[in-house]
């Protein structure tokens, strides 16, 4: 089966491209608006097609010194960009669960001709469990992994890097159902408030937040025997949810990514 057979819309949500000079201040905002991953940046011809990633940026930002967050949103978008995955429309869907393997990031750019493409991610390849495209005789618990939860006064600084240590996006608050996921600390970082409040004092470190002043998720409920297909259909209710039983906790790239690794994902051939 072709990508562009398994989502025939893809192209109707294109996202524009921003010039590359455009500050960092100015274009993190677009990726809590689109609600989106990657940006696509409007390089000139002849150069490889990149963007700005949310989880890149988390990256970089933990890696500043204390009070370095103000120059970091001051930089252009080219001096902290990288490249994107792009592929055909009209590539086989495999390949597209292969570039979310080998990048690790969960999503690509789509492309049908030269003009700007469209973005795929998880969020978009869950969905196809429902529609009968992809399938898996895997139940939740064997690709569930163990939940990592920090104390409600961790600082936003050390959750980043434990987030980062350990390679994965969702924090559970000690004691609860409750967690903070990287798109929730791009909204917050990049929100409003917080760029006034940089504006205002260029000192100012949101990193020293502690987590309990960020807005949360609460998990939803499993069961281990879930097919993925019950479980897909439960985690497509909420933007960035998981589910969770036994200490366990079960996502998106569990859903996907683990069975296609494993070899035991199937795909519907094209009709």
């Amino acid at each position: 089966m072709r990508i562009v057979e398994a989502f025939p819309q893809v192209f109707e949500r294109a996202y524009p491209a921003i010039d590359p000079k455009t500050p960092m201040m100015a274009a993190l905002p677009l990726l809590r608006f689109h609600e989106i991953d990657a940006l696509p940046l409007s390089f000139d011809s002849g150069r490889k097609h990149g963007g700005i990633f949310g989880a890149s940026c988390l990256a970089r930002i933990v890696t500043l010194k204390p009070k370095g967050f103000s120059a970091f949103l001051q930089q252009p978008c080219e001096e902290v960009s990288g490249p994107i995955t792009t592929v055909q429309a009209k590539a086989a869907l495999s390949h597209l669960l292969d570039i979310f393997l080998e990048t690790r990031f969960g999503f690509a750019r789509v492309v049908e001709s030269k003009g700007v493409g469209a973005l795929l991610s998880l969020d978009d390849a869950i969905g196809l469990y429902d529609e009968g495209v992809i399938g898996s005789a895997l139940r939740a618990k064997d690709v569930a992994s163990k939940a990592f939860s920090l104390p409600r006064n961790s600082t936003l600084r050390g959750t980043l890097e434990a987030m980062f240590a350990r390679r994965i996006r969702r924090v559970f608050l000690t004691g609860t159902d409750d967690f903070l996921w990287d798109r929730g600390i791009i909204e917050y970082l990049f929100s409003p408030a917080v760029l006034a409040k940089v504006s205002q004092d260029p000192s100012y470190d949101p990193l020293e937040t502690t987590i309990s002043d960020l807005a949360t998720i609460r998990a939803r409920r499993g069961l281990p025997e879930m097919t993925l297909g019950e479980a897909a259909g439960a985690l497509r209710v909420q933007r960035g949810q998981c589910l969770t039983f036994g200490g366990k906790v079960v996502t998106p790239w569990d859903l996907v990514m683990k069975p296609w690794k494993a070899k035991k994902l199937k795909i519907r051939a094209s009709r």
